[in-house]
């Protein structure tokens, strides 16, 4: 009987630890599984080269797209890069999605929010917006160097620069970009634990 008591005992303690070590591990797949949800995705980069023009009207494309994806502790971010020219004209793009860097946007776009604009006989900069996206332009009316940067979607940082043409043409090329295609930035990025 003694045995048989044993038996049953050592038989409940297996039962009762695989049971244990099962719930432990329903809850680490759990866990984890969120964590990685709660990870923002960036777009690939052939999904970040969807939102940007193949080509521009009356410019050839210097190179192919250059793009990458780069990846800093927990923070993530992809860019890709196009560079168009006419005679001695460039215009060159750059497209960033910092949807999991959302630290990054706000260093790129939070100085736009104080700065004061300026314009003299050489330069001009002040703070732009296009479709409710905003940014800031900067053109050097001597050298005919131009500059525009938005953000977009809290999520999108968009450079535009211009050597050669007038800041005009630039916004024009501002302009292509369907800024309706962009998804939002899945963090709210006002929330202080994103700060």
């Amino acid at each position: 009987m003694n045995r048989k008591c044993v038996y049953l005992e050592n038989m409940y303690s297996f039962f009762a630890n695989l049971s244990f070590n099962r719930l432990l591990l329903v809850a680490f797949v759990t866990i984890y599984a969120y964590k990685v949800q709660a990870q923002p995705e960036v777009m690939s980069l052939e999904q970040l080269g969807e939102l940007a023009p193949e080509k521009i009207e009356g410019y050839k494309k210097f190179e192919q797209n250059k793009g990458r994806s780069l990846k800093i502790g927990t923070l993530s971010y992809a860019m890709i890069e196009r560079t168009f020219v006419h005679d001695k004209r460039q215009i060159t793009i750059m497209l960033f999605d910092y949807n999991n860097a959302s630290v990054m946007y706000r260093q790129a776009t939070q100085k736009w929010k104080n700065a004061v604009g300026q314009e003299t006989d050489l330069i001009l900069e002040n703070a732009y917006e296009l479709e409710k996206q905003p940014g800031w332009i900067l053109y050097d009316k001597a050298q005919k160097k131009s500059q525009i940067t938005l953000g977009i979607q809290n999520r999108f940082y968009l450079v535009l620069i211009g050597q050669g043409i007038l800041l005009t043409d630039l916004e024009n090329v501002a302009k292509i970009f369907d800024f309706v295609r962009f998804p939002p930035s899945s963090l709210n990025i006002m929330d202080p634990k994103f700060r």
